[in-house]
């Protein structure tokens, strides 16, 4: 049987032979299926398509069922001799079983970690950004964003480890619940940020229709390229749920957990962070780790969780916490959400819009646990509840002064005076007193201990 090999092509694999002494030619597209050596086989006779279907040529059985198929179709070419010349020629990387893949530890070199922002946004690793609706979730997200797009250094979480400006660094971002144009747009301007190195991904497009339709955190290749066009050094997602894709339900853990595996090792290749924001559930959780909706394995995937509390006695302040960690624990962050104006040149004038401006506020002393219990509790209210907070700021007024006191002599003095350390510390808030660390000689500055303090123009009169 005369044979001769025609053409491959590295993009899809195809292999083409053509035989001599007759029109025929038989295409095997060489496909890397896991675990499976079945490729699509095409015959042609005098340009015209006979046959396609998916067999494994190298077994006897596929050439005899292929040639039976075939000859029905169109008698007359030996399709089993060619079939046969065709199976012994086929290539060594045709598909073949997968094998495990290992090595030793040691071949790992040590590096040390990168961070955007040390030590929430490890650089290269999923974080998430959490909290109720309408506590400004996406407001925060944009702040991020940009400090990340105009170099601007964040605010420093430890003194040993000082925040310092940056080279501008792009951002792509994923989002449907707010409007680029009327919100998203005017608000990265009012905080400083740079809308040339922020990418709104719209979707992706229809081949056939030129329609755009959603882009999900399933189409890899796409995400794929984007990264690699953009080089972005964050990609959001806002909110997570409307990107999983079809098929994909957050609230189980062998679905959604595949997905975001796939992403966390695309974005690793790419030293890019993907950030997912989470709405909390409408049930008030025990633990506040638990409170963002979907599955605990996806909060088991981030390597560091933001979450966003809103202050029930001033409502314009928020508090940022860590609330998981992997590696180092960060003090929390007061945050103030400040209504700004914007003058904006357009073709036809002026344009002045309305948005909110992020200014960090200063360290808190309150962590996300703290936080979660002090929500919980102010589900119960009460009579009772408010008069055990006015018991607890006229013990404040009593102990404190402008002179830092340690909290664990405050919290002594509270239980013998009868009061909860949660109590006080709701007291705390209402009250205007401010905490800080105070310096101790010889320790890094995460162990040096926490002191309240009436701020000059707060004191409250005794």
């Amino acid at each position: 049987m005369s044979l001769s090999f025609l053409t491959q092509t590295d993009h899809d694999g195809t292999l083409r032979y053509l035989f001599a002494d007759q029109d025929v030619i038989i295409r095997v597209l060489a496909q890397r299926r896991n675990g499976t050596r079945k490729c699509p086989v095409e015959l042609f006779h005098q340009a015209d398509m006979v046959l396609a279907t998916d067999c494994d040529l190298r077994q006897l059985h596929a050439v005899e069922a292929l040639y039976k198929h075939a000859n029905t179709l169109r008698a007359g070419p030996p399709w089993h001799e060619m079939l046969t010349a065709v199976a012994a020629e086929l290539p060594d990387y045709a598909p073949k079983p997968w094998g495990a893949v290992s090595k030793p530890m040691a071949a790992f070199a040590i590096a040390r970690k990168e961070y955007l922002w040390y030590p929430w946004l490890p650089k290269g690793e999923p974080v998430s950004l959490e909290g109720d609706p309408n506590a400004g979730k996406t407001a925060l997200l944009i702040k991020l964003i940009a400090h990340l797009t105009s170099g601007a250094r964040f605010p420093t979480l430890f003194l040993d480890h000082p925040e310092e400006d940056r080279a501008p660094q792009t951002v792509l971002l994923f989002t449907y619940e707010d409007d680029p144009a009327t919100t998203l747009h005017p608000r990265l301007l009012i905080n400083g940020g740079d809308p040339t190195r922020v990418e709104v991904v719209e979707g992706k497009r229809d081949p056939e229709t030129g329609a755009v339709c959603p882009l999900t955190l399933q189409d890899l290749t796409l995400i794929d390229a984007l990264l690699t066009q953009h080089h972005p050094a964050l990609m959001c997602f806002d909110p997570m749920q409307s990107f999983l894709g079809p098929a994909v339900d957050m609230n189980k853990a062998h679905e959604i957990r595949p997905v975001l595996d796939a992403i966390r090792n695309l974005c690793k290749t790419h030293d890019c962070t993907p950030l997912y924001v989470r709405h909390n559930g409408k049930t008030q959780r025990t633990k506040g780790i638990h409170s963002a909706l979907g599955s605990i394995d996806i909060t088991g995937n981030m390597r560091s969780s933001l979450v966003l509390y809103t202050d029930p006695d001033e409502p314009a302040h928020r508090i940022l916490a860590h609330g998981k960690k992997n590696g180092r624990p960060a003090p929390s962050m007061n945050v103030q959400f400040v209504g700004m104006d914007l003058d904006v040149d357009t073709d036809t004038g002026t344009l002045t819009v309305e948005e909110v401006r992020v200014d960090w506020d200063g360290l808190s002393d309150l962590t996300a646990d703290d936080l979660n219990a002090r929500e919980a509790g102010q589900c119960g209210g009460g009579d009772e509840d408010a008069s055990a907070i006015e018991q607890a700021r006229e013990f404040l007024r009593e102990i404190l002064s402008e002179v830092p006191m340690l909290v664990k002599e405050i919290n002594f003095a509270a239980k013998q005076a009868g009061l909860t350390p949660r109590t006080v510390r709701r007291a705390k808030d209402r009250e205007g007193v401010k905490a800080k660390r105070l310096q101790v000689d010889g320790g890094p500055s995460n162990t040096w201990p926490w002191a309240w303090y009436y701020p000059t123009h707060a004191r409250a009169p005794s």
